[in-house]
């Protein structure tokens, strides 16, 4: 007997714990993300998870416009034009997720943000281990990074 109550204590501090890990703390959504330095750069202390996710999307908006301005400085390599291509569709993307914002279309978000999100992956993976490319990579890798943190912040806005 003493067993299950032991057990039923212990399931209802895990159920809690599991709860409160995916709640921002209070007035931080950058809280629920996995770069939560980075996000708090581009959000700049917004507390309303609307205008936070919105700065973020704004914020990467012009590094990936830079990013693909040195992609296509580089070589014809199948990296660089693989990266080229992604960073447009990621420009498209991040693009249709303002516009998502604006029409309070949660849904559309999430999908436009994914795929941006999978434009900075697919460019990473293009250059990975690539001498010619390493400052591309380091780029791709922080876009990712940032588009990860837009797509977490978009979980705390309503679908």
């Amino acid at each position: 007997m003493q067993m299950v109550r032991v057990t039923a204590v212990v399931v209802v501090v895990l159920m809690a714990v599991t709860e409160a890990a995916g709640r921002p703390k209070a007035d931080d959504p950058c809280s629920v993300t996995d770069f939560p330095v980075l996000c708090k750069s581009a959000v700049k202390n917004m507390k309303d998870p609307l205008s936070a996710t919105a700065a973020a999307i704004n914020a990467l908006l012009p590094l990936t416009e830079k990013a693909k301005a040195e992609a296509q400085k580089g070589k014809s390599d199948g990296g660089f034009s693989i990266c080229l291509s992604n960073y447009d569709s990621a420009i498209d993307n991040l693009n249709k997720s303002l516009k998502n914002i604006r029409e309070n279309d949660g849904f559309s978000l999430n999908v436009n943000l994914s795929a941006a999100l999978t434009n900075f992956e697919t460019c990473n993976d293009a250059v990975d281990g690539s001498p010619a490319a390493k400052d591309i990579a380091k780029s791709a890798g922080v876009l990712r990074q940032m588009a990860d943190n837009c797509l977490s912040l978009s979980t705390l806005l309503p679908q």
